[in-house]
């Protein structure tokens, strides 16, 4: 992605002669002196952004990232930035020039020091600051892994056992706190299992089952989440699965006993797979309601190990519940879409908005957090959706830290229609920052995906970094089935233009009307589907 480089020009070190013999070092390499580096203006990547201002504060060299807790990474080369506090300053770190921005902000990507030690030097208006930082030593090795407490011992069991479920929520609309599995031990999540879900269980390793769900198709579970029963088999299920039009949308009662299941979402289909034996005697009867447009029709096919049920629908599906009666039944409820006015697509809208963070959470070289600029563009974003007739709900308004958990579960108990979860990004350690930002939305469920790349369009034309476009994300407050939700990544809080940019008031403005714009060009494209 084209960029304007940052370019980190090497100063020259000056090694003090020192004579006769010495020990030999026992710890860091002592600081030797080092002369004032040649100072480099910090030029911006994105010159769209607004202007960094100038700042003429102290000089007062302040790293942000790593910091003495920071573990040292296993890589070649790694980012430093902070703050040496004035703009007129010169920096050096490990001997290089490193650009200082107008407000005294600097990022740079370097070797790593031999002895993991960064020594920075910055020279300005007579004076001199200097700093010397050391990563934190690495985790002793632990050996050889432990053998699990509690439950099976690790191996492949010699009959399969019975599982249930016991952790997590007793419903799939959470997405969070139903309890996961993965076809690999680090797999994606794939399958979410309410409480109460029964599962044949054939292998230990470490804290995960191995659950056998058909003859072809393993998953992995956490073992905190799982209770173990003697070996044996679940009985096959019996009786017929109803298909009925209930308020807001359709439901199917399947028979399964509480059998393992996994719902997918289609363009214009939503099905569930039930695994295990098949259920005898008839398998689905129903009728749709008199004049019914969006449910076009329902059916079921048996599969290898398995029943597959399935409603066809005019649209995607906006949502779906999914959970297990006191009998064993599976409910699987879908959404139908609200009514939207493609001319006032967000008139009476529900919309929950997430100003993501904290705890955690980035901050900028100058020290703004992630949290406080999230919440600026939430605050904003929130407003102009209310001005156009949503009923907006935020779930924090303050820099009270809230967890994930209740962040899904307010916007469940409000029956949300939509869920915006509003962030800034940062890196990993070993990653270039200079070559690898962009804007960046995410989506869960398939029928999310249209509203994360309607976002993505408005916000990267508004913050005219590279495009990285809207992707699939593995994020908590994205999972829940029972809205369409997405997550942005407008900035980079590391890059000293981007972070200054989520400091200017006029820029958040046009970010948060990014943000509502999308939002709103989703919900016309879902009104205009329903004609």
């Amino acid at each position: 992605m084209p960029h304007s480089p940052v370019v980190l020009v090497a100063a020259t070190v000056l090694l003090a002669a020192c004579g006769g013999p010495t020990p030999p070092p026992t710890g860091p390499s002592p600081r030797l002196p080092v002369p004032v580096p040649e100072r480099l203006r910090y030029e911006p990547m994105t010159p769209s952004l607004p202007a960094i201002p100038e700042t003429a504060g102290a000089l007062d060299i302040r790293v942000v990232h790593p910091t003495p807790t920071t573990p040292r990474p296993r890589v070649d080369s790694a980012y430093v930035y902070g703050s040496v506090g004035r703009g007129d300053a010169a920096l050096s770190i490990n001997g290089r020039a490193v650009p200082v921005a107008a407000n005294g902000a600097f990022l740079a990507f370097l070797p790593m020091p031999a002895d993991g030690v960064w020594r920075l030097t910055a020279h300005a208006g007579g004076g001199h600051d200097t700093q010397d930082l050391a990563y934190a030593p690495p985790p002793a090795a632990t050996g050889a892994a432990a053998t699990p407490a509690g439950g099976a011992p690790s191996g492949v069991f010699a009959s399969p056992s019975i599982g249930v479920v016991t952790g997590g929520s007793d419903t799939l609309a959470t997405g969070s706190d139903a309890i996961y599995a993965r076809p690999t031990p680090t797999g994606t999540y794939r399958w979410f299992f309410p409480r109460g879900a029964r599962l044949s269980v054939v292998e230990r390793r470490g804290d995960q089952y191995r659950v056998q769900l058909d003859p072809a198709t393993s998953a992995w579970i956490n073992t905190s989440a799982v209770s173990l029963d003697p070996p044996g088999a679940t009985p096959p299920s019996s009786g017929i699965a109803v298909v009925r039009p209930v308020a807001g949308g359709y439901e199917v009662r399947m028979p399964v006993l509480w059998r393992p299941f996994l719902v997918e979402a289609g363009d214009t289909s939503l099905s569930v797979t039930v695994y295990g034996p098949r259920p005898a005697g008839g398998l689905l009867q129903g009728a749709l309601a008199a004049g019914e447009t969006y449910v076009r029709g329902f059916g079921h096919q048996p599969v290898e190990g398995g029943v597959v049920y399935s409603l066809s629908l005019a649209s995607a599906p906006w949502g779906y519940r999914a959970w297990y009666e006191e009998d064993g039944d599976l409910v699987l409820r879908v959404r139908r879409p609200p009514d939207i006015d493609a001319a006032q697509p967000l008139r009476g809208r529900r919309i929950v908005v997430d100003p993501g963070h904290p705890p955690g959470g980035a901050t900028g070289p100058t020290g703004l957090t992630e949290a406080e600029a999230n919440l600026a563009i939430a605050t904003r974003l929130a407003e102009k959706l209310r001005a156009r007739g949503a009923e907006v709900h935020m779930t924090r308004t303050t820099m009270e830290s809230v967890e994930l958990a209740p962040r899904a579960e307010m916007a469940l108990r409000l029956d949300a229609e939509l869920f915006v979860s509003v962030h800034n990004n940062a890196f990993g350690e070993g990653v270039n920052p200079f070559r690898n930002h962009g804007t960046s939305t995410y989506s869960f469920h398939p029928f999310s995906a249209p509203l994360a790349r309607a976002l993505d369009r408005e916000i990267a034309a508004v913050t005219g970094i590279p495009d990285l476009g809207a992707k699939f994300g593995n994020f908590a407050v994205i999972r829940p089935t029972w809205y369409p939700s997405a997550l942005t990544e407008s900035l980079f809080m590391l890059i000293p233009e981007q972070e200054a940019a989520l400091r200017d008031p006029a820029f958040l403005d046009r970010l948060a009307e990014a943000h509502a714009r999308g939002i709103e060009a989703f919900l016309r494209e879902r009104a205009e589907g329903q004609r």
